[in-house]
């Protein structure tokens, strides 16, 4: 005689009450949670602002989040450069899985710190940027990166010919 019934609906149910948080979390951390919404907002008004031709870029009407400055950081840098380009100590590294990849460049809005329930805290946003679909990155010699102010950002955009498939606009930050 095997099990009956209604042990096994108790089994299943409890199969259901322990894999659904689990399948949750691992979806919601393999899809970004809420930072790959502002990852996939900013690439798309970052796409419109790249149409329009001009020959500058302001970043704070493409975002719809509080920010001090931006950084661009360059692909392949380690935790320490990333630290010492930022300023502070950013804990959240691992979470930029692109970084050694060349084909990335990344975005990095950083906020004041401020008083949470846990302590202090500083919101950063890293958003990684495609060379080829929306624009390259021209930093001076040596860097591998730099932070300008909200008030004072002038990224600079420069077009130029470029193969089907690859952004023709390089982006240089200047403050």
């Amino acid at each position: 005689m095997g099990p009956s019934k209604s042990f096994l609906k108790v089994l299943g149910l409890l199969a259901i009450f322990t894999l659904a948080p689990a399948t949750i979390y691992f979806l919601y951390t393999r899809t970004g949670g809420p930072e790959s919404r502002k990852e996939l907002v900013f690439q798309r008004n970052l796409r419109f602002a790249l149409m329009e031709g001009t020959d500058t870029l302001n970043f704070a009407p493409l975002t719809d989040w509080p920010w001090e400055k931006v950084c661009a950081l360059t692909n392949g840098l380690t935790d320490k450069e990333v630290d010492e380009v930022l300023g502070f100590e950013y804990i959240g590294k691992a979470e930029l899985h692109w970084m050694h990849r060349p084909e990335y460049w990344t975005i990095v809005f950083v906020d004041v710190e401020r008083e949470v329930s846990w302590g202090k805290a500083r919101p950063v946003t890293a958003i990684r940027i495609s060379r080829a679909g929306l624009a390259d990155l021209h930093l001076p010699t040596d860097f591998k990166g730099t932070c300008v102010d909200r008030q004072s950002i002038q990224a600079r955009l420069t077009r130029a010919p470029a193969a089907v498939g690859t952004s023709p606009v390089t982006i240089r930050f200047a403050s």
